[in-house]
């Protein structure tokens, strides 16, 4: 029958009481923003690594059927945008080849190996609400092929 009462006698809630439960709202609300946009960068950033890798990957097998006699040594540096959205500024991406010859022994002492390397590399932009990360970093992706000739 006391407790009743008790519960009857309140009329209201106290200013600390609104102003703890304020606190603990916008501190979950700012987490879960923050959250939110870190996982939009990463997302996006991920998607610009999956272009850069399928353009690495075409322009092996652009260079395997333009070259079939292999020599590579007039291939060029050039660039590419990788776009992400319709409405986004599009990123500037730089691919540029390496040709090394190996001599390889544990693969075979009667074959040669040409490697060609084709690397793409771009400014990934930082984050909005995600603090402590790297302004602008520079993000590479190199991508390897061989070639295995007889030697003569």
């Amino acid at each position: 029958m006391k407790f009743k009462h008790a519960l009857q006698n309140q009329k209201g809630s106290a200013l600390m009481e609104v102003l703890a439960a304020m606190g603990i709202l916008l501190f979950v609300i700012t987490g879960m923003m923050i959250t939110i946009s870190y996982a939009r960068y990463k997302s996006i950033s991920n998607y610009r690594y999956r272009i850069a890798l399928l353009k690495a990957e075409s322009e092996l097998q652009i260079i395997k059927k333009k070259y079939p006699t292999l020599s590579f040594y007039q291939l060029a540096s050039k660039e590419f945008f990788i776009q992400t959205e319709g409405n986004a500024k599009p990123i500037k991406a730089m691919i540029t080849y390496r040709i090394e010859n190996a001599n390889d022994e544990q693969i075979s002492l009667f074959a040669q190996t040409k490697i060609l390397k084709v690397t793409v590399s771009w400014q990934e932009p930082s984050p909005l609400l995600v603090f402590g990360s790297n302004q602008n970093r520079q993000k590479e992706l190199t991508v390897r092929e061989d070639y295995y000739l007889n030697k003569d």
